[in-house]
């Protein structure tokens, strides 16, 4: 039996889908896997996963309409029995990637929201959307329609295999610094509107001056250059690094090493959970249920109100309805983080 995973958008998509990957491969050990990837960052984090036999990358959201079908019809239609669009994957771009594969099975979930819109219905073996389950979770119920039933008291963690000396390299990049280093995450994705995701950088400001002898790492990428920049010019203790130039393995090398990990819900809230470092989500408009940092060593805040988590998977950008916009954001202040941080340092 030959399988294909249908390709992911976000790095922490990527991450969560993993558990499953595994579970898969565990109890199907004969059947040929193959992963595909779209994105740079997503391929180079599968890198030496041993449970995927073929890692794919094609970078098609460069491409033309019909350059992406050709390549379908040529390489990959007729080749997979089974295709599966692990969750969230509700668009019909990734719908039609399924069905262009001419697969006899199309796993996949029915969302609640846009479901025929985005042509669900292309897909033949689907489970419902459920609001209560993380994404690791709903991945790993969806394989039972491949007649794999897992104990939910047992699961996977979230991996990436990262050699010794890679890890080697993330530990001598840190020994510069003697004290506590704590890593901090100001950004999001752009996509449809999630940079209304973010903490106020100001909120990352007053964590940073009020621990004056830890060292806090700045990651990202020129989408975080506006908020870094602003905490490395105003921070009072000359106590903030800007980690620059490095792959996403060896951002996960040096994650790895660190005290701690603080981050808005993004991509490398859960690469930090991913590599076992102890991980703080910072959740407004998302659903932690569904994305919170994955593993019992780690914590996440938000506020409860009765607007929020607002956010649900469909194709709409992301929109707050309320006059006060995000105050899910606005109103979580730093002192109940700093209180946390205290507490584990």
């Amino acid at each position: 039996m030959k399988v294909l995973i249908t390709p992911l958008f976000g790095l922490g998509d990527t991450l969560m889908f993993t558990p499953a990957l595994e579970i898969l491969k565990m109890n199907r050990p004969d059947w040929t896997i193959d992963v595909f990837t779209f994105k740079r960052s997503n391929y180079e984090i599968l890198i030496d996963n041993p449970y995927i036999d073929n890692l794919i990358f094609e970078p098609m959201l460069t491409w033309n309409k019909l350059k992406v079908i050709g390549y379908m019809l040529k390489s990959l239609r007729g080749k997979y029995d089974v295709v599966i669009n692990f969750y969230p994957s509700n668009r019909k771009d990734y719908n039609i990637f399924a069905f262009l594969t001419g697969a006899r099975y199309r796993l996949g979930h029915r969302y609640l929201y846009m479901n025929f819109k985005e042509w669900n219905f292309l897909k033949n073996l689907t489970i419902d959307e459920s609001t209560q389950m993380h994404c690791v979770e709903q991945n790993i119920r969806l394989l039972e329609l491949l007649g794999i039933n897992n104990n939910m008291n047992e699961i996977p963690d979230m991996k990436v295999y990262l050699s010794d000396e890679e890890v080697e390299k993330g530990e001598i990049y840190l020994k510069q610094w003697d004290s506590i280093k704590i890593g901090l995450h100001t950004g999001t994705s752009r996509f449809k509107n999630h940079i209304n995701r973010r903490w106020p950088k100001e909120y990352f400001l007053e964590i940073v001056n009020y621990f004056k002898e830890v060292k806090f790492l700045l990651f990202g990428t020129d989408e975080e250059k506006e908020e870094n920049e602003y905490i490395l010019k105003n921070n009072k203790n000359d106590n903030v690094i800007l980690v620059e130039n490095k792959t996403i393995r060896e951002v996960a090398a040096i994650v790895k090493n660190l005290d701690l990990f603080i981050s808005n819900d993004s991509g490398l809230m859960h690469l930090s959970a991913a590599v076992g470092t102890k991980t703080f989500g910072i959740f407004g408009p998302t659903n932690p249920i569904w994305v919170k940092p994955w593993g019992d060593r780690n914590t996440f805040f938000k506020l409860d109100l009765p607007c929020s988590p607002c956010f649900v998977y469909s194709p709409k950008p992301l929109n707050c309805k309320i006059d006060d916009r995000f105050k899910c954001l606005k109103e979580l202040k730093p002192d109940i983080i700093i209180k946390k941080i205290k507490e584990v340092l």
